[in-house]
């Protein structure tokens, strides 16, 4: 980096004390609010005092211009106090690297600041090691090596541009900090906000003063998720983004849209997934409409009495299995919650067992127990006396057992998530609407046809199971109904009742009010919800197959059948997040076809306001809360739960980009 700079001469100093630029004809800060307006808008707006306790990682920030130090002077504060009240140990390393083409002189430094006591401490120790003459760069340690100062002088985007940080040292926080844009338009070029991209870590904070529209695009471009910030004072709004890793690596399909925090969404469903997506909207404030087609909700696939709670693994860690372990995790974390909180439902979280019933699964067991991938308390192989143990009957053969899986009344669960949701903030339920129709208005508000006339929605999310494919544009995506009928028996003609859930091809629950459930058929594309003998013999010659041992299941046992839709996707994984526009997809990204690891920043083209949560085949007790845990980020802008590739693998769009490296979709 070539030194191009000296000490900034062009500095003078207002009446009250306030440092001006002669050259740029601008304020450095406001004396009334530069330090109250510093700590909200960079200090809060990248939530420093919280991250400053997660000592697990050092905290790099990054600047794009020091100035007269005091957003760097306020951080070091803030870090002094952390430390003062903690244990040293318990508080994060900061790495502040900033830079500065018209740097201040330590007079002209200590002057500007003169009129914030408390801050003088640190303040004199950093100038204390501040350059008598500008350097190239500038590196302080201060705090007994809890702080380092790095400063390039330079313009901001060729100091950044000499940066070359290793993965785990790159920015996790920006100040995007400078004279205003109309006043210095010359650093904030393109340049600029491409090297901010390539340095930030996954998951990077950033926040500004300037809601200047050309910003917020040129971050988007980059990979920010962006939104505007309300804040108290004369700075009304500012602008605080999350980095989208996925743009560093050329993958602009992997980017979700930033929109601004929703303040009232409608949602089209009335089971499982509804109910969760409403629980956890209304935690953030969100209202909530939902638009339910039956006159009560859970009539659908969680109308049945008893459901099985359980994750999908296979025998290594992949992307599938990791999804659905995080997934249980927090089903039990969300459920747990409702049942501290004195809401009832029935369960039993008394874990489940899959049968190693055939001789593949004994060798897939034996595998497993040879080289597990799991922790026991996820998954472990079990022996045939150890399952007869657990599942309080003789069984012939092991298995896999899951400790924290179980069983859960749906219905009852379904009910409870929406009365928790109701005490907590508004909700309101419209019943015997049947959506026929969507449409996007000149206003970007969503219209909706029903069998009741017109109704519209700002923004709308269809978690309608297996009849979100019946509306454009949801049908453009791979979802997929499928008939499954559970039986019921009652235990008045069979004896036996299990202590845990048992899994085969099908599945056996435990007894829950005098009866238990055998299932489940599984029909692609049949929409016959009527209830069939067949298909109840079908279950139990399935218990039978699997399940020798056991008194055998007469037709005359079953007291009742239910046979309902479930929406399933080619992958096994749900699909969560704003709805894909294809054609623009295959516009965008056509080059794909021709080289699947083609660089492209342009992020993903969706509909405005138009969501979807489907696909969540027959675990939906298992993935609903995790995956409504996305939906809420990407209507909050909150951190997600996974990570970017995970996020992606549960997008709508993953089957369009699929396709077009595949060469199945091209442009017009």
């Amino acid at each position: 980096m070539k030194l191009t700079v000296s000490y900034n001469s062009q500095i003078s100093f207002q009446d009250n004390g306030a440092p001006y630029s002669l050259q740029f004809d601008d304020i450095y800060f406001d004396t009334e609010s530069g330090c109250q307006q510093s700590e909200q808008v960079f200090i809060e707006g990248n939530q420093i005092n919280a991250r400053i306790y997660n000592s697990k990682q050092p905290l790099i920030i990054g600047e794009t211009g020091f100035g007269t130090g005091l957003n760097f002077f306020l951080t070091a504060y803030k870090l002094l106090q952390a430390i003062t009240n903690k244990d040293e140990a318990d508080v994060t390393n900061i790495h502040f690297i900033s830079v500065e083409k018209y740097p201040l002189s330590k007079a002209q430094i200590a002057q500007s600041l003169k009129m914030w006591p408390d801050l003088q401490p640190i303040i004199n120790q950093t100038l204390a090691h501040y350059p008598d003459t500008p350097k190239e760069k500038c590196e302080i340690s201060l705090l007994n090596g809890k702080l380092k100062l790095t400063i390039l002088f330079d313009d901001a985007t060729s100091a950044l541009s000499t940066l070359n940080l290793a993965k785990n040292g790159k920015i996790n926080a920006w100040y995007l900090d400078g004279f205003s844009p109309a006043q210095n338009m010359e650093m904030w070029s393109e340049g600029l906000f491409e090297q901010i991209a390539r340095l930030s870590a996954d998951d990077a904070t950033l926040a500004t003063f300037t809601v200047a529209g050309f910003v917020r695009r040129h971050l988007t471009n980059v990979g920010f998720r962006v939104m505007k910030k309300l804040t108290p004072g004369k700075k009304k709004q500012t602008l605080v983004a999350k980095f989208q890793q996925a743009s560093s690596s050329g993958k602009g399909y992997m980017l979700r849209p930033s929109v601004n925090k929703a303040q009232h969404v409608t949602i089209i469903g009335g089971g499982i997934a509804s109910a969760c997506l409403t629980y956890l909207l209304v935690k953030q404030g969100v209202k909530v409409t939902l638009i339910c087609k039956d006159e009560e909700i859970a009539q659908g696939a969680s109308s049945n009495a008893i459901g099985a709670l359980y994750p999908l693994i296979h025998l290594k860690q992949d992307e599938i299995s990791e999804f659905y372990v995080s997934a249980l995790l927090r089903a039990r974390e969300v459920y747990d919650e409702l049942l501290a909180a004195g809401y009832t439902f029935a369960h039993q979280w008394c874990g489940l067992l899959e049968l190693s019933f055939k001789e593949p699964l004994q060798k897939r067991q034996h595998k497993f127990e040879q080289k597990p991938v799991w922790p026991e308390n996820i998954i472990l192989g079990v022996s045939a006396a150890k399952a007869s143990a657990l599942a309080g009957v003789t069984l012939n053969n092991g298995g896999m057992f899951m400790p924290q899986a179980g069983w859960i009344a749906p219905s009852e669960l379904v009910k409870v998530l929406f009365k928790a949701a109701s005490d907590i903030g508004q909700v309101k339920i419209k019943h015997n609407i049947d959506v026929s129709e969507i449409s996007q208005k000149a206003d970007n508000r969503w219209q909706l046809t029903t069998n009741k006339g017109l109704l519209e929605a700002s923004v709308l999310i269809v978690c309608g199971g297996a009849e979100s494919n019946l509306l454009r544009p949801i049908n453009q995506l791979p979802l997929t109904p499928v008939r499954g009928q559970v039986s019921e028996v009652s235990t008045e003609h069979y004896s036996q009742q299990l202590q845990t859930v048992i899994c085969h091809k099908g599945y056996m629950t435990p007894v829950h009010q005098g009866k238990f459930c055998i299932g489940a058929t599984f029909n692609k594309n049949d929409r016959d919800t009527h209830s069939r003998a067949d298909d109840d013999q079908f279950n139990i010659n399935m218990v039978s197959e699997a399940l020798p041992e056991l008194p055998r299941i007469e037709l005359s046992h079953i007291i009742g059948s239910k046979a309902r839709l479930r929406a399933t996707t080619p992958d096994h994984l749900p699909i969560a997040g704003p709805v894909p526009i294809i054609k623009e997809h295959t516009e965008i990204y056509g080059k794909l076809a021709e080289d699947k690891n083609w660089k492209i920043h342009t992020p993903a083209p969706y509909y405005k306001s138009l969501y979807v949560m489907s696909g969540l085949g027959a675990r939906g007790l298992c993935s609903a809360p995790l995956i409504a845990d996305i939906l809420v980020a990407d209507l909050c802008n909150l951190p997600y739960p996974v990570d970017n590739k995970m996020r992606f693998n549960l997008s709508a769009n993953r089957f369009i980009v699929k396709d077009i490296i595949k060469r199945k979709l091209k442009p017009e």
